[in-house]
């Protein structure tokens, strides 16, 4: 059977990643149309890394259970695993404090915590991204021999 985590891994680190561009250009610009699109990227790159996370989930059993994965690239997986449910809490902290103040951005105090979390969600995303790409190029898990 064919892993389905990598076809569901690229969208939302790109939306996700669009998130804090655009992010980034609201504050630069004031074009509240770059604040609604972030927003709009924060929520669908947030649901899609649900998606990610869940069939990441899977496929990894699948792998570990079926395939008798080594000691050493199971303690890769479940960082991997662990950084991307950290993905998860950090992005919905941040849709949630969005979704409750629609203009945290323009409040000095309030956007700093809105910030922060935005921060550190693209520090794990690139974390995550490298871990799994660890994963697949340099210990070869889910490749075919």
């Amino acid at each position: 059977m064919y892993p389905f985590h990598p076809l569901t891994a690229h969208l939302p680190i790109g939306l996700l990643l669009g998130n804090a561009a655009l992010t980034a250009l609201y504050l630069r610009r004031g074009d509240r149309a770059y604040e609604t699109s972030a927003f709009h990227c924060l929520w669908l790159g947030w649901l899609g890394a649900l998606l990610a996370v869940a069939l990441g989930v899977f496929d990894a059993a699948r792998f570990v259970l079926g395939a008798g994965v080594s000691g050493s690239t199971l303690a890769w997986v479940n960082a991997h695993a662990l950084v991307g449910a950290a993905i998860l809490v950090v992005y919905w902290q941040a849709w949630q404090m969005r979704r409750r103040a629609p203009g945290i951005l323009d409040d000095l105090q309030a956007r700093r915590g809105y910030l922060v979390r935005l921060g550190l969600g693209v520090a794990l995303l690139v974390l995550d991204g490298w871990l799994g790409g660890h994963l697949v190029y340099s210990l070869r898990l889910g490749v075919a021999p």
